[in-house]
């Protein structure tokens, strides 16, 4: 089990007809949130226990169709005490 927290924060350019679609797929992702939004762009909070486990949420949101880009333009790590989750 990792002893490390990795957040990271993406915008997510979306074709304005799938903008619905693509935010519930997001909503279904265990370790997304929705921040903030407009009729083209989202602003998608990412927690996870590696960077590995970003990317593959990262290559899920580029995967979603209707998705154009999801650009990441925050990521920290920290490590955890022990106990902490």
């Amino acid at each position: 089990m990792s002893n490390e927290l990795h957040v990271t924060s993406l915008i997510v350019q979306v074709h304005p007809d799938k903008m619905a679609e693509v935010r519930q797929k997001i909503m279904a992702i265990k370790n997304a949130e929705l921040s903030a939004n407009n009729d083209v762009k989202l602003v998608v909070v990412v927690e996870g226990p590696s960077q590995r486990s970003l990317m593959d949420d990262i290559s899920t949101i580029n995967a979603i169709p209707g998705v154009l880009t999801a650009t990441m333009v925050y990521h920290q790590s920290e490590e955890l005490e022990e106990g902490e989750v």
